[in-house]
């Protein structure tokens, strides 16, 4: 449910994934953004990972932690 949410982020640039959810606290030239989407109902957050293979987007992944992004 949730990978089809942000689906539409793959093959896109930095630049227009940081228009449309904010660049956060990711670095430009990194290879791996995190965002934090959500909270489960103990309090776990529900990290978003998108890898960049050169400029675009190439793959997204979730996992949840206690731990801030």
């Amino acid at each position: 449910m949730m990978k089809e949410k942000f689906k539409h982020l793959l093959g896109k640039t930095r630049e227009e994934i940081a228009q449309e959810i904010g660049d956060g606290f990711n670095y430009p030239e990194n290879e791996v953004w995190t965002y934090e989407v959500g909270r489960t109902w103990i309090g776990r957050r529900i990290i978003l990972s998108i890898t960049f293979k050169g400029k675009k987007a190439a793959e997204i992944a979730f996992f949840k932690s206690f731990r801030k992004c």
